[in-house]
């Protein structure tokens, strides 16, 4: 009797909490907010092959040099703004009759740029490709202060979220209550590109950069 009493008890205790579960919707919200962008990366490197590892690193630390110093006396480039993003220095082979031949050492360096005025890019192309030995690897716009568009880009999100949530109850024939839980996930920023002009003809694509926005979001809902 003791055990029949138990399962009972147990079954009612079951059932309450069944009956107390409350429906609820999950929605994601989702968001987009474009900035211009105010600076600029350009991704430079010089490579050369030499027939030791001294004249293949003192020549592509000429080759930089020069690059510099046509971008500070050209384009008032700071020396704050120049970084090196990379060194490295190896053996070149060739194999005439398939016999293993070191034809020299090659040394290539890299550097990154920024630029504040994205509107000289296309000059600043047209320059650099005119040096021997240089090349332009990678060109990204950026912003220097993206916390105003990313937190608008997060409340976007959530009244996207929001919306979303208060369509899919009234179809279903509830009301939209509580918020329950709520989840986000920043995404990359993405670069949209436009056309800008050097004065020599040398076009470059900048553009808008995207702030994407996520949120998962959990409501109740209500009878």
């Amino acid at each position: 009797m003791k055990g029949i009493a138990l399962l009972l008890a147990c079954l009612l205790f079951f059932t309450s909490c069944q009956s107390t579960d409350q429906p609820t919707v999950t929605v994601t919200g989702e968001s987009s907010v474009f900035v211009l962008p105010d600076m600029i990366t350009v991704s430079i490197a010089a490579e050369y092959t030499g027939h030791t590892s001294a004249e293949a690193r003192a020549v592509v630390s000429g080759m930089i040099n020069k690059a510099v110093s046509v971008l500070s006396s050209s384009f008032n480039v700071d020396e704050s703004d120049v970084t090196t993003a990379g060194f490295s220095l190896y053996p070149v082979y060739s194999y005439p009759d398939g016999v293993q031949t070191e034809e020299g050492q090659r040394a290539v360096e890299r550097i990154d740029v920024i630029l504040h005025d994205p509107e000289v890019v296309g000059d600043v192309i047209e320059s650099l490709s005119a040096l021997d030995g240089i090349t332009i690897s990678e060109i990204i716009p950026g912003c220097s202060d993206i916390t105003a568009a990313e937190i608008k880009a997060r409340s976007l999100a959530v009244e996207d979220a929001i919306n979303k949530a208060s369509v899919y109850a009234t179809s279903a024939g509830y009301m939209l209550g509580n918020l329950i839980s709520l989840s986000g996930v920043s995404l990359p920023d993405s670069p949209k590109l436009y056309a800008a002009k050097s004065s020599t003809g040398t076009e470059y694509h900048s553009g808008t950069i995207s702030i994407d926005d996520s949120v998962t979001a959990v409501f109740s809902l209500l009878e």
